[in-house]
């Protein structure tokens, strides 16, 4: 039987690990807990990553990635409101196939915030694919408004996927598609 590459080993740790966050929190996941579920001991995830930190690190340089990737491959798609509904169902589809472990959900923001400040570097990724996403969905300019009516959306997305763990996943993806719809173009109401 072949035994797995440093890079497959790593790939493991860094799967289990999103999965766990997502699921039980940074907070109350331990490394032996993802260790074990992995089939290795504490010592082999730790010589693959110095620290629990260093291993959430990774879990949001992959999940930057992943997001990276959809962003290139809607690139050749022509701006106008065809990109907009493509880029929508995309990254609807994209964040239902990872539930409960969507692209950046990773457990309460804060525990990320507060690991992430020791990582300056992801933090500036983690701005500039929001940026990115901003920019594919409203335009080089987006207005203040939509500026923040997204961000709000995709900061809120992860923990309120949880309250809807029951929701048949393509019931859920026409409300997700709604939603950020309505945030990138929220509807006319009377004030």
């Amino acid at each position: 039987m072949r035994r797995p590459s440093r890079d497959e080993v790593r790939a493991a740790f860094v799967t289990i690990a999103a999965r766990r966050f997502a699921e039980d929190g940074y907070q109350t996941t331990s490394l032996e807990d993802i260790a074990g579920e992995a089939g290795y001991s504490k010592a082999a995830l730790l010589y693959h990553f110095g620290s629990k930190e260093d291993l959430l690190a990774a879990v949001v340089a992959e999940r930057l990635d992943e997001v990276d990737r959809l962003l290139d491959s809607l690139a050749a798609v022509p701006p106008g409101p065809d990109r907009t509904r493509t880029v929508i169902d995309a990254l609807a589809t994209v964040v239902l196939e990872r539930r409960p472990a969507g692209p950046l959900a990773l457990g309460p923001a804060n525990e990320l915030a507060l690991v992430l400040a020791d990582h300056p570097s992801l933090v500036e990724r983690f701005r500039a694919v929001r940026e990115r996403l901003l920019e594919v969905l409203a335009g080089p300019d987006p207005s203040p408004s939509q500026q923040l009516r997204l961000t709000m959306t995709f900061y809120g997305l992860p923990p309120a996927l949880h309250e809807f763990a029951d929701v048949p996943t393509d019931e859920l993806h026409r409300h997700l598609v709604d939603v950020l719809s309505d945030a990138l173009h929220p509807p006319k109401e009377p004030r």
